[in-house]
């Protein structure tokens, strides 16, 4: 994980700029300059992913939607990641299903259902990509992302 990234993530807990559970409390409890430790020890690991490969999709019409909807920053089949832009591919299909479902919540005014208990703070092109996809498609991107390493 990119370690700018990694340390923004972690320092918004830190200081309840990004909602959470429990990451909040875990993060209060570590200094900046142990964050930026973490970021770094995490950046120089090698990825391993959830490869949910097993599971049968339409592989098709996944890949086009994220062509349609998620190529422009979420570039080599969601492979790409730098210090503003997540890596998608290979992460955990149930994780990705309830972040989407919240960025979509966020847009259509119905976030206090949302699958986080909380909606988190999204740039306004995050939400307008989101905002029109059932929760089938939801399901099928997390799934299709799930199976590229």
């Amino acid at each position: 994980m990119n370690a700018r990234l990694f340390f923004y993530i972690m320092r918004g807990y830190k200081l309840d700029e990004r909602p959470s559970t429990i990451m909040g409390r875990i993060a209060k409890g570590y200094s900046l300059k142990e964050l930026r430790a973490m970021a770094d020890y995490f950046e120089g690991r090698p990825w391993r992913g959830a490869l949910e490969a097993s599971l049968e999709i339409d592989r098709e019409r996944a890949l086009e939607l994220h062509d349609d909807l998620c190529a422009e920053c979420h570039d080599d089949e969601g492979r790409f990641q730098d210090k503003e832009i997540p890596r998608l591919a290979g992460q955990w299909p149930a994780y990705l299903s309830m972040m989407l479902t919240d960025y979509r919540d966020a847009g259509s005014g119905t976030a206090e259902g949302s699958a986080a208990g909380s909606v988190l703070p999204q740039p306004e092109k995050m939400r307008e990509r989101v905002q029109d996809l059932s929760d089938e498609e939801i399901n099928l991107l997390s799934l299709f992302y799930s199976q590229i390493n």
